[in-house]
């Protein structure tokens, strides 16, 4: 009989011990060390492309494919190197499509597994085809981070996307409003 007590004891608290650890565990495992999250995006709204050569206003879409590497510096900030295709397409000029490298900081208001976080980030866009010169994309926003079963976490966000660019003798502007889906690893 002391045994048998002694054996339920020992399993009931290597249970509990078990079990706690698992909800320390998923509670931090997107808030330190290494991260990936990869988006897609389609920037809708109050897109304009401006020519500044003619002065003219233009509707544009923008369609993104974009993954961020990084880390946690803390908790509740994260620095990263982001790589991606823009596609913007235009009614009257050329597709164009660009590789951005930019880099990301992220700002989380909580570390829970839901929450609110800023995001920003900036860098040049290269060029990949003979349809644009140079250019610079610039991003801005608010995202939400959701946390599905253990280690599922989808980051929905919507903010401000800006990119220039030349191509010939024409410098181009799109300012857009972002809506983008990523997905937190």
């Amino acid at each position: 009989m002391k045994f048998l007590f002694k054996l339920l004891t020992l399993l009931f608290l290597s249970n509990t011990l078990f079990a706690q650890s698992g909800i320390i565990d998923r509670k931090n495992k997107q808030e330190k060390g290494f991260f990936n999250v990869t988006e897609i995006g389609i920037f809708l709204g109050n897109n304009n492309l401006v020519n500044f050569d003619m002065m003219e206003k233009l509707p544009v879409n923008v369609r993104s494919l974009r993954t961020i590497n990084g880390i946690f510096i803390n908790p509740k900030l994260s620095l990263g190197i982001g790589i991606g295709l823009d596609g913007i397409d235009t009614k009257y000029y050329n597709f164009h499509n660009t590789f951005n490298i930019s880099a990301d900081a992220r700002y989380y208001l909580k570390t829970a597994h839901d929450g609110f976080f800023f995001y920003g980030n900036i860098g040049p866009s290269l060029k990949i085809d003979d349809n644009f010169e140079e250019g610079l994309m610039a991003n801005a926003g608010l995202g939400h981070k959701v946390t599905i079963g253990s280690s599922f976490v989808i980051v929905p966000s919507i903010g401000y996307y800006h990119q220039n660019y030349k191509r010939v003798n024409s410098t181009f502007n799109v300012n857009a409003v972002a809506f983008k889906l990523g997905f937190l690893f």
